[in-house]
Formats: C-alpha cells, sequence, structure tokens
C-alpha cells in the first residue's frame, strides 16, 4: 500500500512540474513535502474543501516548509525555513510569497491565535526532539528536521483551511512579511482581544489558552455524543500508542542482537579472506543477514515517524477538542450566573465556531486513521516477507551443488 509520505513526495514531484517565478535550483524534491489541499499526507486531521475548490477550479493556495538553514550566532544557534506560499487560479500560479521563518516564528503565530480564537482548533506544532529514544541516537539532524517541517508544514495548511483564520492579518504577515518587519511587528504587537468574556480572562491566562477551571456548566446535548466520541477515541490511541511503543522496544531489542550476530559473521569472513579462502557460505550469510539489519532499522525508523508521532498529534488535537468543549461550558455558565444580555449571544456563536471546525476534523479523520494503520500494517507484512524472502534465497544458493574444480589437461 501506498504510504503518506511516498504520497507527500510524490505530489512534490507533481508540484515541482509547475513552472515557478523561484530560483530553478530548489530541490524541493527531497528538501520539502508539500502537502496539498486535498489531502494531507502526515496523517493529521485536514478538510477536504480544496479538493472541492479544485474540481470546480476556483483559486487555492498550496503551502511548503523546506530549505532548512542552519544560522550559528555569537549567542545562539537555530535553523530557518523557508515558508512558501503560492496561490493558483484555473491550474495557473497567480502569485508567490518567500519568507525565512525559525521555530519561535512558529511557536508566536500559534500562541497569538490561541488567545484570539479560543473555539477554535488551532493545531499544535511539532515536538523539538524526536518521540523515540532510540531514534534520537541513530537519527542525524538532518532527519529530525526533514520531520519537523512535515509538522510545521501541516500547522500553517490546517490554518489555511479554515476560512476564518486564514485571513487573520497576523497571518497574512506571517506568510508575507521580511524577517525584519515581522520581528518588529511581534515587538510592537500587544496581546490579541480574546473572544472570551473579561471574567474568563486575566493575568493567570497562560500563553495558549485560558486556563481551564472545574467542569463548567454541563455540555449542551448536541456536544454530548461528539465530546464521548472524542474520550473514546483518545483512550483508544493512547492504548495503540503504548502498545506500539512496547512492541517498537522488543524489535530494538532484536535489532540489537541482530547487530551482534552480523558483526560476528563479518569478523568470521574476514578471517577466511585472510587466508584467501573463498568462503560463500560465510559471505551469503552475511549479506542476508545484513538485508535483514537494514530491514528492521527501516521498520523501527517508519514506526517511530510515521505512526507514533502523527497517533500523538492526534492525541493532542483530542485534548484540544476537550479543553474547547469545557471552555464552551464555562462561557454558559457565566452568561446563565451574571444574566448579562450583552453576553447572551455569545455561546450560540461559540457554538457555531466550535461546530464548523469539529465538522472539518472530522470529515477526514476516520479515512485518515485508516490509512495510518493501513500503512503501518503494510510496512510489518513487507519486513517480514523481504525477511523470509532474503533467507529463502540465501537457502537455495547453498543448496546448489558447488562448480565442478577446473579440468586440467596433461601433456603426454
Amino acid at each position: 500500500m501506498d504510504d503518506p509520505l511516498s504520497r507527500a513526495l510524490r505530489e512534490e514531484i507533481e508540484r515541482t512540474s509547475i513552472p515557478s517565478s523561484s530560483d530553478a535550483d530548489f530541490n524541493e524534491a527531497t528538501s520539502s513535502l508539500s502537502i496539498s489541499h486535498t489531502h494531507n499526507d502526515w496523517i493529521l486531521p485536514s478538510t477536504h474543501e480544496r479538493k472541492e475548490e479544485l474540481e470546480i477550479n476556483r483559486e487555492y493556495t498550496k503551502i511548503s516548509v523546506c530549505d532548512p538553514k542552519k544560522i550559528k550566532t555569537n549567542l545562539d544557534s537555530f535553523v530557518t525555513y523557508l515558508v512558501r506560499t503560492q496561490t493558483y487560479n484555473d491550474g495557473v500560479q497567480i502569485s508567490e510569497s518567500n519568507v525565512r521563518r525559525r521555530y519561535n516564528d512558529f511557536v508566536w503565530l500559534k500562541n497569538y491565535l490561541d488567545v484570539k480564537y479560543p473555539f477554535n482548533m488551532i493545531s499544535p506544532l511539532p515536538m523539538i526532539h524526536t518521540l523515540s529514544k532510540k531514534l534520537q541516537v541513530v537519527a542525524d539532524d538532518g532527519e529530525v528536521i526533514r520531520r519537523r517541517m512535515i509538522g510545521l508544514q501541516n500547522f500553517l495548511q490546517r490554518i489555511l483551511d479554515n476560512p476564518v483564520i486564514s485571513i487573520d492579518s497576523s497571518v497574512q504577515l506571517f506568510l508575507i512579511a521580511d524577517d525584519e518587519k515581522l520581528h518588529s511587528a511581534q515587538q510592537q504587537q500587544q496581546q490579541p482581544s480574546s473572544a472570551l468574556p473579561s471574567q474568563m480572562t486575566g493575568s493567570n491566562a497562560n500563553s495558549f489558552r485560558t486556563p481551564i477551571i472545574g467542569r463548567g456548566k454541563p455540555i449542551p446535548t448536541e456536544f454530548s455524543r461528539t465530546e464521548n466520541q472524542i474520550q473514546i477515541l483518545q483512550d483508544n490511541l493512547k492504548k495503540f500508542e503504548r502498545l506500539t511503543r512496547k512492541i517498537e522496544t522488543d524489535e530494538a531489542a532484536i535489532q540489537v542482537d541482530d547487530e551482534q550476530l552480523l558483526s560476528t559473521f563479518k569478523q568470521w569472513l574476514d578471517v577466511e579472506r585472510k587466508y584467501d579462502e573463498n568462503d560463500s557460505l560465510i559471505e551469503t550469510i552475511v549479506n542476508t543477514q545484513q538485508t535483514i539489519v537494514d530491514n528492521r532499522d527501516d521498520l523501527l525508523k517508519f514506526t517511530n515517524a510515521k505512526f507514533l508521532e502523527p497517533i500523538n498529534e492526534y492525541v493532542q488535537f483530542t485534548s484540544i477538542v476537550q479543553d474547547i468543549f469545557k471552555r464552551r461550558s464555562q462561557l454558559a455558565e457565566l452568561v446563565t450566573t451574571n444574566n448579562n444580555e450583552a453576553l447572551f449571544d455569545q455561546p450560540t456563536i461559540a457554538n457555531e465556531t466550535i461546530k464548523a471546525d469539529v465538522q472539518r476534523w472530522t470529515d477526514a479523520k476516520d479515512k485518515e486513521l485508516s490509512q495510518l494503520f493501513q500503512s503501518l500494517a503494510s510496512k510489518k507484512v513487507e519486513f517480514y516477507n523481504q525477511s523470509v524472502n532474503a533467507w529463502e534465497q540465501a537457502a537455495a544458493k547453498l543448496a546448489a551443488p558447488p562448480p565442478p574444480p577446473p579440468t586440467t589437461t596433461s601433456n603426454k
């Protein structure tokens, strides 16, 4: 089965076939993963709105995070990324902007949107460090940065998928303004005005979301079913995550044993070659064992990068939805308690905002989760098939009769 990253790479190659006004030497097929509006290829919540737009040739936008560059100063060291925004109409590119952003700029944008849109689902940012301790050892900086680019790109794509948040002035500033102008605006910009009543905000509010205190008024019946489904989804995802980590730990232990066995076979082969012995049996075993080690290493990386990390992102999303429901309940309780007519419309506005965001999130959820689990199952089947085939080929080669010795002719 075609895994999500392969699809992303294929779409990237197709995307680069469209003429661009940027430098031709940009090798985006390897340095970035462009995520089209038709599907979010890292198995995270997205919408299919852009697919409909494409079908009727309406204007649509593609965004990519690529070309990472390490910047070292006397006081700091960080990575900047090229954020490329391309707008198309009838399949023809009509505009493009290219700006460089560092991870802290993404954090600023998320914090700002979290405060300004308390009832919208603002995507979580990718973690700075990888989730797998094993992968921290074997993965180089390039692999970690590449995976972080995918998460940052998903973050921006989901912002653009929201018709309200996508036109926010801060979002446009992030996507268009040069580095100096953005940082100047960040320093001058005041805390955004929250959609929450002043009674629910204050000096204790953190930089991400207004703290949730207590349960608040019971959630409306229209949201009860969704809240229960979110809780069940979260519980199941956490179970899958724990089980997968347990399996990954066991696989990593087997990998260590296989690597030690491979090292022993290689030493044996070196001894044979030292004495000019052409031992095809040992060489065949070494090659087969090397294939097993390489395939399992690939499986471990796949499990971590393309299953555990997306699952963890989904768990974060379910927590975001739960917090939004709690915040809405507190709003309803506040309005009822204070009997303030000026606030009566706010729960209704919050309800419609939540409905629209949850609908966008759930539209693709079942399909994307199904693809996520199918891709992991396919990868595991592929690994075991390759392992069995490698040993079967080795067995067939070892069972073949040895070639006859060269014949010599004697002079009579």
